[in-house]
């Protein structure tokens, strides 16, 4: 009897099925129902977490652009500040310009209506030694009348210098300034205009002798003979012709000016003189 044959044929294994696989899936990595349901509570969990995240980030990122918009609209209304302030102030330096020979940091009313002379000198006097403005700097000292306006300066030379010569102070007419100017000591300074330069120049001739006795208290000037010499000299100081008054060691203690035809300059030395002429020079450009 022949030997039994084994049958060559291989066994062909059963069809796979998707059930078979997640079994398999599952025996592979020890996992149960008991397992996947903890994981998918742990996902549930961590998704709140994540929103929550994301709420914040946006709440963040909301108030990022709210502080940006608010900064902003603050800057704006510096900026509109800003430029208002200096459209205000441009218009003040115009109204000074028009308003005073030169120009000038800050002003000072004095009625001189019912005025003596010793009072005016007193006050001018005064607010040289309380001004403390920066060097360069001016104070207008602006005579006025009771009602406000500004007072004529015919008054206000009759007050001040009683001594001047009578034609002389009819050829002073319109503007006049009087001030004080801030540079290493404080100096007041007149300033007036003449409508007739032959007639003025002739009269100042004339007050030299009574001029220290009438503007000597407002300059600080010594009234004494033995200090200051009573002798007028000329001197020339950038192109213009000067008349000084030198005490007896040599310094000037009062000099005038005419700085061009209609405009004559008192103060009390070169160092103030060029200052104000500088300062008017810029005026009259800018007018």
């Amino acid at each position: 009897m022949p030997p039994e044959q084994k049958d060559p044929r291989i066994p062909i294994k059963s069809l796979r099925t998707y059930q078979g696989d997640v079994e398999e899936a599952l025996h592979k990595n020890n996992l149960g129902t008991t397992n996947i349901f903890v994981a998918e509570q742990k996902r549930k969990e961590k998704e709140p977490v994540d929103l929550k995240q994301q709420e914040v980030k946006t709440e963040n990122r909301n108030k990022f652009f709210v502080t940006i918009g608010i900064s902003l609209f603050i800057l704006g209304i510096i900026a509109v500040g800003g430029v208002y302030y200096l459209k205000n102030k441009e218009q003040v330096v115009v109204i000074q310009k028009t308003k005073a020979l030169i120009s000038f940091s800050q002003e000072k009313d004095f009625v001189i209506e019912n005025s003596t002379r010793a009072k005016l000198s007193s006050e001018i006097l005064s607010e040289n030694k309380s001004f403390k403005l920066p060097p360069n700097s001016v104070l207008y000292i602006n005579t006025t009348t009771a009602k406000g306006d500004k007072a004529d300066v015919s008054s206000v030379l009759t007050t001040l210098a009683p001594a001047m010569p009578a034609s002389l102070e009819r050829a002073f007419e319109g503007e006049y300034m009087i001030g004080v100017y801030s540079f290493d000591k404080n100096s007041p300074f007149i300033i007036l205009s003449t409508k007739d330069f032959g007639s003025s120049w002739s009269g100042m001739l004339k007050w030299e002798k009574d001029i220290v006795s009438d503007l000597g208290k407002i300059f600080e000037v010594p009234e004494d003979s033995s200090t200051v010499s009573g002798v007028w000299a000329d001197k020339a100081l950038k192109n213009k012709d000067l008349r000084i008054l030198k005490d007896s060691n040599k310094n000037t203690v009062l000099l005038y000016s005419f700085i061009d035809k209609n405009t004559l300059v008192i103060t009390r030395n070169e160092a103030i003189f060029s200052a104000v002429l500088g300062k008017y020079v810029i005026s009259q450009q800018e007018r």
